[in-house]
C-alpha cells in the first residue's frame, strides 16, 4: 500500500502564502506599535528621573549648608555670639540694646473709628 503525497493546488499555496503574508504584517505592525510605546514610556521614565537628580542635588547642598552652619556653630564662638545677638536679642553685660523696627516707623496708627449714627425716626 502505498500513500499518495497530496498534492497542493495553486490556489491553495496562494491562499497559504497571503496568509502568511498577513500574519507577518501583524506582527510586524503590533512589535512597531509596542515598540513606539515603549520608546515614550522611557522617555517619561528619564525625565521624571532627571527631576529626581535635581531636586536631590538641591537637597544635598541644603545638606552641605546645614553641616557647615552646625560646625560653624560648634567651633566658632564669635560666630554664637553674634547669632545670639541678632535672633534672641542676648547682650553681653554691661551693654545697651537698641532695637530699630523698620516695620513700626513706617505705619501710621489709625484713628479710632467712630459709632455710627443712629438713623433718625
Amino acid at each position: 500500500m502505498e500513500s499518495e503525497s497530496p498534492s497542493r493546488s495553486p490556489q491553495t499555496e496562494k491562499l497559504f502564502l497571503w496568509a502568511s503574508f498577513i500574519l507577518f504584517c501583524t506582527v510586524l505592525a503590533l512589535t512597531v506599535s509596542t515598540y513606539g510605546e515603549d520608546t515614550a514610556r522611557l522617555e517619561a521614565i528619564r525625565a521624571t528621573e532627571r527631576q529626581k537628580e535635581q531636586a536631590y542635588t538641591v537637597l544635598e547642598r541644603t545638606r552641605e549648608q546645614t553641616d557647615r552652619y552646625i560646625n560653624r556653630f560648634g567651633s566658632d564662638q564669635e560666630f554664637v555670639r553674634d547669632q545670639a545677638r541678632e535672633r534672641m536679642g542676648v547682650a553681653e553685660p554691661g551693654e545697651i540694646v537698641i532695637r530699630l523696627d523698620g516695620s513700626a516707623a513706617t505705619t501710621v496708627p489709625r484713628a479710632p473709628a467712630r459709632p455710627a449714627a443712629a438713623p433718625a425716626r
